[in-house]
């Protein structure tokens, strides 16, 4: 009987040992198989490899970097896209007495898609559609000296979602006080753009928080800068900013209220415009 006790323990062992083998086996085949890499992983793409072969330095790469900021340039008006929040970054127009002298009508003028804007961070007209936002223009329509140039300002690339309440009132406010300048200035040189900026949670700290809106994720701006710069007629060049919030402001309210300085708008908005002054 001891004999077979040995006999049945030695045959258990061994079937204890297999079992073990195969399950150690099995971790070592599926971990070989887990780092095996898959071709469906990686997407074809073109590109030169006799310049990367061949040269070390980081600025080969130069060529094929993306691309973060679209800068559009057209007969009136400047466009620094930003392409995550389907807003502008800044738009810049020039004013003159002439400017405003123009004559140019809205009537044949509807919003449109920009086609310089690649259609993955393009802005579309159904985005808009029951929002509850109106298209605010950043360059003002008004500040155009040709029929081609307005409708150029109804490009969605120089529209950000706003308030109707503010649209309609203050923001058109702001844009008055601007074309009013060009009567005493020669020449005045707007920078405007949308701002997304911070407010204090129940918790005590800082979030910033925006709505979006459409299939393309509009981001709603919190606040958006006027910024100007005014040629005066000793060749000064003198400055003048506002940063607003983007909701129903009372048209009494003093736009003083509202002033900034350059520096202020350049934290907001990330954008250096002392720049432009060197």
């Amino acid at each position: 009987m001891a004999k077979r006790k040995r006999k049945t323990q030695k045959a258990s062992t061994k079937k204890r040992l297999s079992r073990w083998q195969v399950f150690f086996l099995g971790v070592f085949v599926g971990t070989g198989l887990f780092w095996l890499p898959e071709g469906n992983d990686f997407a074809p793409a073109q590109f030169s490899r006799s310049e990367w072969t061949t040269n070390n330095s980081p600025s080969v790469f130069a060529n094929h970097l993306p691309t973060t900021t679209p800068l559009i340039e057209r007969e009136g008006l400047v466009i620094s896209y930003d392409g995550r929040t389907r807003n502008p970054y800044w738009v810049y127009h020039k004013l003159t007495s002439e400017t405003l002298d123009a004559n140019t009508s809205r009537a044949d003028c509807d919003f449109k898609e920009d086609p310089l804007i690649p259609k993955a961070i393009r802005a579309t007209k159904s985005d808009y559609h029951g929002s509850g936002f109106d298209r605010g223009h950043l360059c003002p329509a008004a500040d155009t000296l040709s029929q081609k140039t307005m409708q150029e300002t109804f490009l969605l690339s120089n529209i950000a979602p706003q308030f109707p309440a503010f649209n309609r009132g203050y923001w058109k406010k702001v844009e008055n006080h601007i074309r009013s300048l060009t009567k005493e200035y020669r020449v005045v040189h707007v920078f405007s753009g949308p701002l997304y900026l911070s407010t204090k949670g129940r918790d005590g700290k800082r979030y910033v928080k925006y709505q979006v809106i459409g299939s393309h994720n509009i981001a709603v701006p919190t606040h958006f800068f006027a910024l100007l710069f005014v040629e005066h007629p000793s060749n000064k060049m003198m400055t003048k900013a506002f940063i607003l919030p983007n909701k129903s402001i009372d048209a009494k309210t003093p736009l003083k209220k509202y002033s900034a300085t350059v520096e202020e708008v350049e934290i907001a908005s990330g954008v250096l415009f002392t720049k432009i002054l060197e």
